[in-house]
């Protein structure tokens, strides 16, 4: 048997929850004592502390737990791992959403904090020739997943060209096609270098398109090297 404050370090739980759990009738301690009131656990019960303690995390409220656990609704293992498993997941969407947004407001501080002085990048303006691309296109619903579509257009791509005996080389082009700036529903295109004999045969393979990106005498371009999360501030340096 454990005193709650022991049991409370078993179970990484504040001895004010106990209590709470005590009053609702989730988990009641194995044994009170009647003189001098002191809550007693068992071992045993660290399996259903860790299930209140789970749907909690879930932002489930605990009178609502209480329906759950009590009224036959009783909720194994396995369930509780599947829906720990997309809570988990919606954490870290809501995290990655909030980085980028950590990252904007970064990048718009340092712009603000650089007015009238130089740019920390080096732009360069110069002609850039005539180009055969294979490409993917998809609409990705935000910013904060860019990194994760590129990735995966990607390797589909040189996945598609490698079937169909095409060798890609140089840079890999990303490129967004929108007249104005959005946040949502970004369509984007990601591309790679081929060799110009390719254009205007038959694309065997249906998931990819062949073009020529057309020359430019006029391109306005820096070298940026870091993560992509941290983009922002280049790009804003660039405009």
């Amino acid at each position: 048997m454990f005193k709650i404050g022991e049991f409370s370090r078993l179970g990484q739980v504040s001895a004010r929850m106990l209590r709470h759990c005590d009053q609702l009738g989730l988990l009641k301690p194995g044994h009170t004592d009647r003189f001098t009131a002191y809550r007693y656990y068992t071992l045993d019960q660290l399996s259903r502390l860790h299930r209140i303690l789970a749907l909690k995390g879930l932002g489930i409220p605990l009178e609502q737990i209480a329906d759950l656990l009590w009224h036959g609704q009783d909720i194994s293992a396995e369930k509780l791992r599947g829906m720990l498993l997309v809570r988990q997941a919606e954490l870290a969407e809501d995290l990655n959403a909030k980085h980028w947004q950590l990252a904007e407001v970064s990048a718009r501080l340092q712009q603000i904090e650089q007015e009238g002085q130089p740019l920390p990048y080096e732009v360069v303006v110069k002609s850039v020739p005539a180009q055969t691309v294979a490409s993917l296109r998809a609409v990705v619903e935000t910013f904060a997943e860019m990194g994760f579509y590129c990735k995966s257009l990607y390797a589909e791509l040189y996945a598609s060209l490698a079937k169909c005996g095409i060798d890609a080389f140089g840079s890999e082009i990303t490129r967004y096609r929108a007249e104005e700036y959005t946040e949502t529903d970004i369509e984007v295109e990601t591309a790679v270098l081929i060799e110009p004999h390719h254009l205007g045969k038959p694309v065997t393979d249906g998931s990819y398109a062949i073009a020529e990106l057309p020359a430019s005498d006029l391109t306005a371009a820096l070298l940026y090297q870091g993560p992509f999360d941290q983009v922002t501030g280049p790009i804003l340096a660039l405009l």
